[in-house]
């Protein structure tokens, strides 16, 4: 859900009224539906379970599509979970319809962010969770061993790790591990090189693909107008959340 900004909300809201009122417009072809006479585009208004995190949050998905013979009031071409739940209409989720709406230039949003258990259980381990977060200044070396021991791991354990995650995801580049500045560089290179090459984790990541039901993971992307059925960035950053000197540790993928 793109609840970070006005625009951003300006941007779902028109994207359903133009599906609703232009039953002939060419981002119907994109989403593949030829008889698209009983569909209509719904503006996502709700949070839902992660099965990730098991926490009620903000989906991927932006806008979906649902199937009904029922008589929908349409406010202005638009429709959201709120009016179809008012109106007791009985639809069906029209499932791999999920759009994410970006907003145009935007790049403050997140694709992901990942507390120390769901990083586990994205990456079957902890120490390359606390390597992205470590510190790298001198005078802040001892706050490592303070996040170390808040992943539930040692430097002992991190260097391991990132050895045998190396052969087992053919990591091709030299590991650099003498100093926690290298530790941290090469365990984000790392996980980049996990994320681009294992797509059950790019999926959850960048689609939210085991963490939601269908449609509320995503398929499509709508960005400046255009509906594109490729959801993944060509680039994006893997950085520590803002609340580490807080105690509050997650790593953040976001462009």
């Amino acid at each position: 859900m793109n609840k970070g900004t006005a625009q951003g909300t300006i941007e779902e809201i028109e994207l359903v009224k133009e599906l609703n009122k232009n039953k002939q417009s060419i981002l119907w072809e994109i989403l593949e539906f030829t008889d698209n006479s009983n569909l209509f585009a719904v503006r996502c208004s709700s949070q839902k379970l992660s099965q990730i995190s098991k926490n009620i949050v903000a989906p991927k998905t932006d806008v979906f599509i649902i199937k009904t013979n029922d008589i929908v009031e349409l406010d202005d071409y638009f429709l959201d979970e709120n009016m179809i739940e008012n109106q007791k209409i009985s639809f069906e989720y029209v499932l791999n319809s999920g759009i994410s709406v970006k907003e145009k230039s935007s790049t403050s949003f997140t694709y992901q962010k990942m507390t120390r258990e769901t990083f586990f259980k994205v990456f079957g381990n902890y120490e390359l969770g606390c390597a992205i977060e470590y510190y790298t200044s001198e005078k802040d070396k001892d706050k490592n061993v303070i996040l170390e021991k808040a992943w539930n791991t040692n430097k002992v354990k991190i260097l391991e790790v990132i050895k045998d995650l190396k052969f087992q995801y053919n990591y091709d580049k030299e590991l650099k591990l003498s100093s926690d500045k290298e530790i941290k560089q090469t365990a984000i290179s790392l996980t980049k090189h996990i994320i681009d090459n294992k797509k059950e984790i790019s999926d959850f990541i960048f689609r939210g693909v085991g963490a939601f039901e269908n449609p509320f993971f995503v398929d499509f992307l709508y960005k400046e107008e255009e509906l594109l059925k490729n959801c993944y960035p060509s680039k994006y950053s893997i950085t520590t959340g803002s609340g580490r000197s807080k105690g509050d540790y997650t790593v953040v993928i976001k462009p």
